[in-house]
């Protein structure tokens, strides 16, 4: 590795090819003339930023101003974190590079750390990685608190009296190869009520493209990762648990997560999540596949920041975990059902001509979407049944008769089921 205060570009770019995608950088030389352009404001933002790092510092220790890297991390909320890179002298007159992570929602004065001269960046990017995902779990969980006690998303936000929302990271896109290393969820109602997160060490490496987008890295794996099979038969005991109590449930991309996670169950010779609530199917309520279902499927509206900027005001928190995702996840479904509720029920009235609904929540003036109407929309649909008036996956008694899902074949069609491919059946775009 090159001598750091001489070379920062080489630095920079290993750095860069260490990190996940969602960093960059841009190297900040400070100007060798008071008369160059922007000399005073660059030596007052270097002087706030010394200032702020002395806190730091040692006795004798001296930060060389000649060059630093400004590292930034992209959130789906469109605010940034990141840290400062710069050369360090001792007082033998040795040098070290130290790294100033700060993120002033979690911790003002930020975090500060020394590295020799001869450190692996893999090294600094672990660690500047998983401080940077401590500080997003530490963000989710205050929010999570603060939403529970305030009950933001409204009494009657949803048709039904909880959700539960459930996420994973994975080592790649394939339900049949890839493993699960991370699996979240989060109960809520008028509010979020309990969460979880669990990591799982899958044994495997860790693909270095799954890295570049969650951010987990086979360090983080073997020293929090808990083993594959334990790990997934308690969280989904605890999902199972809830969903059999009543609550709906809410996967975004849920035919990817539910598949992989199906997958997973019959590699380790566990039940799959189906055989432990009881039903033969699971039914899930996809936010992104009903977004699909109403606008189509434009470039970029496929990813939960994508959605969280059109449906969440303000965006999501910026989070890069499982438990993030199913926070931004929740927010998104609130938004889809209070933005375009009567367009919901519009679409499945207009457009899938081979269902008919009786039946709507009415607030004020204004038709809400039933649970039939979400379901119907949300890819996870396996067929026509009639939902329960607690949640679809829970066994209680069947809603009345008036507010039944109920299908009827397409003039033309041959018999129910023969010859048609209603729009839930369809793969997505």
């Amino acid at each position: 590795m090159p001598t750091l205060d001489r070379q920062p570009e080489a630095l920079m770019r290993e750095l860069l090819e260490a990190l996940p995608q969602d960093w960059s950088c841009s190297p900040d030389y400070a100007p060798r003339e008071p008369s160059a352009e922007g000399y005073d404001l660059d030596m007052r933002e270097r002087a706030q930023d010394t200032r702020s790092q002395a806190v730091h510092l040692r006795p004798g220790e001296e930060i060389v101003l000649d060059w630093r890297l400004i590292f930034s991390r992209d959130r789906p909320d469109r605010t940034t974190d990141g840290a400062v890179v710069g050369a360090l002298r001792s007082p033998g007159g040795a040098h070290q590079f130290f790294v100033h992570y700060r993120n002033v929602d979690a911790d003002p004065a930020g975090l500060f750390r020394r590295w020799s001269d001869h450190t692996p960046a893999h090294g600094i990017a672990h660690w500047l990685q998983q401080t940077a995902r401590a500080t997003d779990t530490d963000l989710i969980e205050r929010a999570l608190v603060e939403e529970r006690q305030d009950s933001l998303l409204g009494e009657n936000w949803f048709p039904c009296r909880s959700v539960l929302v459930l996420d994973t990271e994975t080592t790649g896109l394939s339900t049949d190869q890839d493993r699960v290393v991370e699996v979240a969820w989060l109960l809520a109602d008028h509010a979020p009520r309990q969460w979880r997160s669990h990591l799982i060490n899958p044994g495997v490496p860790m693909p270095a493209d799954a890295y570049t987008v969650n951010g987990i890295d086979d360090s983080l794996l073997h020293a929090e990762g808990g083993r594959p099979a334990q790990t997934l038969d308690h969280a989904l005991d605890a999902i199972a648990e809830h969903l059999r109590d009543g609550a709906v449930l809410v996967v975004a991309n849920a035919e990817f997560d539910l598949q992989l996670l199906d997958a997973e169950c019959r590699r380790h010779n566990l039940r799959l999540l189906a055989a432990r609530v009881g039903v033969e199917h699971l039914k899930a309520i996809d936010p992104i596949r009903i977004h699909q279902r109403l606008f189509g499927a434009r470039r970029g509206h496929s990813t939960i920041p994508a959605l969280a900027e059109l449906h969440v005001p303000g965006g999501a928190i910026g989070s890069h975990t499982a438990l993030g995702d199913c926070h931004a996840t929740l927010h998104i479904l609130a938004g889809l059902l209070r933005q375009e509720g009567e367009r919901i029920v519009r679409h499945i009235t207009v457009h899938d001509t081979n269902q008919s609904f009786t039946g709507h929540h009415v607030i004020g003036a204004r038709p809400r979407p039933t649970l039939h109407h979400l379901l119907a929309l949300s890819s996870s649909w396996p067929g026509p049944s009639t939902p329960s008036q607690t949640g679809p996956n829970s066994r209680s008694p069947p809603l009345p008769a008036e507010a039944a899902f109920r299908r009827r074949p397409r003039p033309g069609c041959r018999a129910h089921g023969a010859g048609v491919n209603p729009p839930w059946r369809r793969p997505a775009p």
